[in-house]
C-alpha cells in the first residue's frame, strides 16, 4: 500500500518560535501547546497496522484544518455577519437532508492569493510551501478550482469525502469518517487550557478560536513534509487540499457542537 511506514520514522518534531503567525499574540504560548499535541498526538491516531499510511495522515490534516478554518471564521461574530449578509456564506441542503456551508468567505479561510501574513494562516499556502520544500516544482502545483470541482462534484456519489487520486493513494475512510476518529483529538488540544504557571501576564491561557485556522494550517503544512519522505508531495498535497475543501463545508451546526462540547468538558 503506498505511503506506509512505520510510526518510529513518521515521528516529526513540533517546531515553535517566532516564525509562527501568532508569535505576540496574547494566546501564542497556548498557540504553540495546541500546535505541539496535534503534531504529537495525530499520527499514532491514524496508525493502520501500527503503521502510518500517509495518505490517511494527509487527509487527517487537511480534515482538521477546513474543519478550523469554519470554526475560526464563525468565531469572528463581525465578518461572519457581514460575510451572510453579502451572500458570501450560506448553507445548503442536499437531497438527503443534510446541510453543508458554502460561499467565498468560507473559501478564503483555506487561501490566500495577495496577503502574505494572512497565507501563513491558510492550508492551502503552508501546504505549497511544504511541497515545494520538498521538491515539487511549482508547474506541478494541483488546480485549485478542479480541487473545489471536485469535492463539489462529490457530494452524493460513493466517492463523497475521497480525493482525486489513483486507488491505491486513498486514506483508509472518508474525510467524513475521519472526522469522526480525528476531529474529537484535535478540539481537544485546541481547547487545552494551560496551567496558569505556563502563562506569563495578560496572556491566555486556551488559544482562541480565531488562531485555531493558523495552527492546523501549520501543522498539516509540517505533516506534508512528514509525508513527502514516502508519497510524493504533490500527492500529499492534493489529498490534503480536497480533505480540507470538503470538511470546511460540513454543518456549520455540527462542527460548532462538536467545537463547544469540548470546551466545556
Amino acid at each position: 500500500m503506498i505511503g506506509t511506514t512505520s510510526i518510529q520514522q513518521a515521528a516529526t518534531g513540533a517546531a515553535t518560535g517566532a516564525n509562527f503567525p501568532w508569535a505576540g499574540q496574547p494566546d501564542d504560548i497556548a498557540c504553540n501547546f495546541a500546535f505541539g499535541l496535534i503534531m504529537r498526538n495525530l499520527p499514532p491516531r491514524i496508525a493502520y497496522e501500527e503503521k502510518m499510511h500517509a495518505p490517511t495522515l494527509m487527509a487527517a490534516a487537511g480534515a482538521i484544518a477546513g474543519a478550523c478554518a469554519q470554526i475560526s471564521l464563525l468565531a469572528d461574530a463581525e465578518r461572519t455577519a457581514k460575510a451572510r449578509a453579502e451572500g458570501r456564506i450560506k448553507e445548503m441542503a442536499l437531497k438527503d437532508g443534510r446541510v453543508f456551508l458554502f460561499g467565498d468567505a468560507l473559501n478564503e479561510m483555506l487561501y490566500s492569493v495577495s496577503d502574505p501574513e494572512t497565507a501563513r494562516s491558510r492550508v492551502w499556502n503552508m501546504l505549497v510551501t511544504a511541497a515545494l520544500e520538498k521538491g515539487l516544482d511549482r508547474s506541478e502545483l494541483p488546480n485549485v478550482p478542479a480541487m473545489f470541482r471536485h469535492v463539489n462534484d462529490s457530494f452524493g456519489s460513493v466517492v463523497e469525502g475521497l480525493p482525486s487520486v489513483p486507488q491505491n493513494a486513498q486514506p483508509i475512510m472518508p474525510v467524513g469518517d475521519l472526522m469522526k476518529r480525528v476531529g474529537p483529538l484535535a478540539l481537544e488540544a485546541l481547547s487545552r487550557e494551560l496551567l496558569p504557571t505556563l502563562a506569563t501576564n495578560g496572556q491566555e491561557l486556551r488559544a482562541n478560536r480565531k488562531s485555531w485556522v493558523a495552527i492546523t494550517a501549520q501543522a498539516a503544512g509540517n505533516l506534508l513534509m512528514t509525508s513527502s519522505r514516502v508519497m510524493p508531495p504533490a500527492m500529499c498535497l492534493t489529498i490534503a487540499m480536497e480533505s480540507a475543501i470538503y470538511a470546511s463545508k460540513l454543518s456549520a451546526s455540527t462542527v460548532k457542537k462538536g467545537a463547544e462540547a469540548v470546551t466545556q468538558a
